[in-house]
């Protein structure tokens, strides 16, 4: 329901003219979210509602709730509520005028269609251990049902999670939960020639974990400035608690950095809608500045002739390209292709309403 919020909250505003308590607000929005995107009888979600209400509240604002329904149901029978309305008014009006003036009008409802979308999840296989297939086949008859990934080698999406976490798969270690656009950022740094990885902001580990598995002779290390999340990285990695705005590392100690940086996450507003009403304009900005100091710092443990792989989920300049500009004033480097399905490109830059997947942006910095 938190995808829709900005146009129930619109939607009541305009039924109502004067402010509704918080809890009825919130049975409201409940009721409408359920006249609107689900598949329960329109009628007997009222009945319930107002049952409900006359109980709790009195006859007085049940007739008021009934009223409200009852027109809004009118109102979509009629062809009156449009799912265009919708879409527009469930992002913030600063982010749909931001993204209208850079695509357009007809790719930034796309885009807002995109990314309002309920998303399936993303598995890992651990391919030295079983293959795609094999992997698909022993899930299926655990009453797993999947789908192989887009893009990365490695992905099988799945509708359910749950069924997978106690499946024996994910027991065994062969299947982790990893998102696909973040599968081809380990990809990247596990590609480049290495024998030291540092994982520089490595959360809970997802990614220091497959690029072991796929080079399980390579030294990863993996720093994190919360002990919580770092915990959770395995032993297999040497775990390190530090900020990478502060790196402890000597200088050109590593072969290869990964930096998948801290950002707005506007590129997974599928999987996290909650950001959407979180964020702001100057955030945009400040996350920027924040990753590219991230890069300026980082890059002095970095080896002559090593490999740099910045990566954001976010697809806004300001946090992707712009970064990468302005780092070239500090960093000498040549931009690399980071993927083998790419061609002659020197980044990759994910637009939902393009790819069909979630906004990201990787690049390949070979320091120079």
């Amino acid at each position: 329901m938190i995808r829709w919020k900005g146009y129930l909250d619109w939607v009541l505003s305009t039924y109502a003219r004067k402010e509704i308590k918080r809890d009825l607000r919130r049975m409201l929005s409940i009721s409408l979210y359920q006249i609107a995107f689900m598949k329960k009888g329109d009628y007997h979600v009222v009945n319930e509602t107002v049952d409900y209400v006359k109980r709790e509240k009195g006859q007085a604002t049940a007739n008021f709730v009934n009223a409200m329904l009852r027109r809004f149901i009118r109102e979509k029978d009629s062809g009156s509520f449009s799912k265009e309305e919708a879409l527009s008014r469930s992002f913030p009006a600063w982010l749909v005028k931001r993204w209208q003036s850079r695509f357009g009008d007809s790719d930034t409802a796309k885009l807002l269609s995109i990314l309002n979308e309920t998303p399936r999840f993303t598995l890992r296989v651990n391919l030295s251990r079983l293959s795609l297939e094999q992997a698909a086949t022993r899930l299926f008859e655990e009453g797993i049902p999947t789908q192989p990934g887009q893009l990365s080698a490695s992905a099988l999406s799945v509708d359910k999670l749950a069924p997978v976490l106690v499946s024996r798969l994910f027991a065994e270690g062969i299947v982790s939960v990893q998102d696909e656009m973040s599968q081809l950022a380990g990809f990247a740094a596990a590609k480049a020639t290495s024998t030291r990885i540092l994982d520089a902001c490595a959360g809970l580990g997802t990614k220091s974990r497959q690029i072991r598995e796929i080079c399980p002779h390579v030294l990863v290390v993996s720093m994190d400035n919360e002990m919580k999340r770092l915990g959770r990285a395995g032993t297999d990695c040497i775990r390190v608690l530090a900020d990478a705005t502060r790196s402890p590392f000597k200088k050109d100690v590593f072969d290869t950095i990964l930096l998948d940086a801290p950002c707005s996450s506007l590129g997974v507003l599928r999987k996290h809608p909650e950001i959407k009403w979180r964020r702001h304009r100057e955030d945009i900005i400040s996350f920027g500045n924040y990753q590219l100091s991230l890069l300026s710092n980082l890059w002095q443990n970095l080896a002559r002739g090593g490999h740099m792989i910045y990566s954001v989920c976010s697809f806004e300049p300001e946090e992707t390209l712009d970064v990468i500009e302005k780092f070239k004033k500090a960093g000498k480097f040549t931009l690399e292709n980071p993927l083998p399905f790419l061609f002659n490109k020197e980044y990759y830059l994910s637009l939902p309403h393009e790819t069909g997947t979630d906004g990201f942006f990787i690049a390949k910095m070979k320091k120079t």
